[in-house]
């Protein structure tokens, strides 16, 4: 625990300047440069050629607290403040009458506290405690899917719980959860938010905020032993409790997600922060976003990290600015992910299958160009300035559509030039702000970039030099190329889905913590499999899933156990299953 006490004065130095107490910091990150020097507004120079995290923080934020986004990435690499509101309901399964006088794990929705509700001996029942909060409870909230026992979930409890982040620490639960609480009292914390199939918090004082409501004996959720050998191979049955569980994360998919945590945006800290942790910006540098993981920190970072940390704890909540960051990370949302997805969707093979002809391919990709000119001519009408067009050739800059950059400028600043003004924003605010403005920026530099090479390939008026044809379907490969260039930088959550669509009897299911398809033996930790044995392993898993694993079942679903096959944890791929009995099971293969 020395390591949560570290006096560094070096390394406070950075930090006594983005104190959140002394919040009207400005923020040092800027990836657009001064206007006066011509690149803030080029059209040919991409934020995203810059190394920046903005889309990173974006995404991140606009997904805290929705089961979907964080299952789809589960590393945490955000930590908020937040509370839990009075008159919150929270479940605890346990399987003996005792009420809990340490720190404990309570569920959000009663299907996840009742997996937990497992009888010891046959005849008895289990018990559900019910609690309900008394006053708000002080708590902070982990992203990702943070309860996960996974390669990456952990780390962030873990720098702090134990000071480092090692596979051995994974199954260490209990003493995750003693040395969180311990930690946390001198900030008067009450416990610690983290997702899995669907939310928990790990609450220190079962005594202190809250209320009992019941405690009641319920049927158990599991035999107390594994089941009977069957004459013969049945039918594969789910685990009810397990599927219930499931079922109610996914209320949590997307925005707003689980609204029983009140989050405090004016304190959020990032660990894509690239000025607190430049070091992890060079650890990614080769990475897919899927592989990005804090235990790459340095330990001037997590000295960093542990004071910023402090700092936002400690004293009072500051006021800060008093923007709605949700509602505007929202708006963007809105605005755009719908209609950039039909662009990308415009311009896919899909849409636009092989012709049969020179002639008709030529005459679908002028079509194509035309109307995707139109659809982004509409999305940027609150934008397109009456007097501005584009000039003579004599008088053409050398820049490309430089005539252009009063558009540029509209659709990028407008949501923003307001909140820019502000001399109260905290620390947290203003990373919040630079990034919705990069993000921003980069949206518009792509469209109006679109919109005005439309403008310019077509415009004829007297007194103007016919501009040369670019040729439509030169026109429609740059455009499709730069639409599907900017979705796969913005990467928002709200496009990952089931394609095609489920059907009413199924659900789009994401591969979730701990219902994964078992790969030639492997399981996604490798400290659990270093610590038990083989048939250890495969007694627990079994226990957990309540189903006969054996050779034949496998082959029956069509789990596949190919060596070179990639495990379905490494970059989670949306399927269906059925929730409409016989009900799918998670850990198969479907459609």
């Amino acid at each position: 625990m020395a390591l949560l006490h570290i006096n560094s004065l070096c390394s406070y130095l950075l930090l006594a300047l983005v104190s959140s107490r002394a919040a009207q910091i400005p923020l040092v990150h800027q990836t657009n440069s001064n206007p006066s020097t011509g690149t803030k507004w080029r059209f040919d120079v991409p934020i995203s050629a810059e190394n920046t995290t903005s889309n990173w923080i974006f995404d991140g934020v606009s997904s805290l607290l929705q089961q979907w986004a964080n299952t789809r990435y589960r590393n945490n690499h955000n930590v908020v403040p937040a509370t839990v509101p009075i008159g919150t309901i929270l479940y605890h399964g346990r399987p003996d009458h005792v009420f809990p006088t340490e720190p404990e794990w309570l569920a959000t929705d009663p299907e996840h506290g009742y997996i937990f509700c497992r009888a010891q001996t046959p005849g008895v029942g289990c018990w559900m405690l019910t609690l309900a909060v008394t006053r708000p409870l002080k708590v902070l909230y982990f992203d990702g899917s943070s309860a996960a026992k996974m390669a990456g979930s952990l780390d962030v409890q873990d720098l702090i719980a134990f000071g480092d982040a090692k596979p051995e620490h994974t199954w260490r639960e209990y003493d995750r959860i003693m040395n969180l609480c311990e930690w946390g009292k001198k900030y008067g914390l009450d416990g610690f938010v983290r997702m899995e199939m669907d939310f928990e918090i790990m609450l220190c004082d079962f005594t202190k905020g809250l209320e009992t409501v019941s405690f009641l004996n319920l049927v158990s959720s599991s035999s107390p032993g594994p089941p009977l050998p069957p004459s013969q191979p049945p039918r594969v049955k789910l685990w009810s409790p397990g599927y219930r569980v499931l079922e109610a994360g996914q209320w949590h998919n997307n925005f707003p997600g689980e609204t029983r945590i009140n989050l405090d945006l004016t304190r959020l800290i990032t660990f894509y922060d690239p000025e607190l942790f430049p070091g992890l910006a060079d650890a990614r540098r080769e990475q897919e976003r899927w592989e990005h993981r804090v235990v790459d920190i340095t330990k001037g970072e997590l000295e960093n990290f542990l004071h910023r940390l402090d700092d936002v704890l400690t004293g009072e909540p500051v006021s800060g600015s008093g923007v709605d960051w949700s509602s505007l990370y929202r708006v963007v949302i809105h605005r755009y992910s719908s209609r950039l997805e039909v662009l990308q969707y415009m311009f896919s093979d899909e849409y636009l299958a092989e012709p049969d002809s020179v002639e008709e391919r030529t005459r679908r990709k002028k079509e194509l160009a035309e109307d995707a000119h139109e659809y982004v001519t509409s999305m940027l009408s609150p934008y397109i300035l009456h007097n501005v067009f584009p000039p003579a050739s004599s008088r053409k800059s050398s820049l490309p559509f430089e005539w252009a950059t009063p558009i540029f400028e509209m659709c990028a600043t407008t949501h923003t030039k307001s909140i820019s003004k502000s001399s109260i924003l905290t620390y947290s605010e203003r990373l919040l702000l630079q990034s919705v403005k990069e993000v921003l920026h980069e949206i518009c530099r792509v469209l109006v970039g679109v919109w005005a090479e439309g403008i310019e390939a077509r415009f004829k008026k007297p007194g103007y030099e016919d501009l040369p044809d670019f040729g439509h379907e030169s026109l429609a490969i740059s455009w499709g190329q730069k639409i599907n260039a900017l979705n796969t930088w913005l990467d928002w959550g709200v496009w990952v889905k089931c394609k095609p669509a489920c059907s009413f009897e199924e659900t789009c299911y994401l591969p979730t913590w701990p219902y994964f398809t078992r790969m030639n033996g492997r399981y996604p930790t490798p400290s659990f499999t270093d610590r038990f044995p083989e048939d250890v392993r495969l007694q627990w898993m079994q226990e957990l899933l309540n189903f006969e694993d054996t050779e034949e079942v496998r082959q029956q679903r069509g789990i596949l156990t190919q060596y070179d096959q990639e495990p379905e944890w490494v970059r989670p791929k949306p399927r269906c299953i059925r929730r409409v009995t016989p009900v799918g099971i998670p850990w198969t293969s479907e459609r």
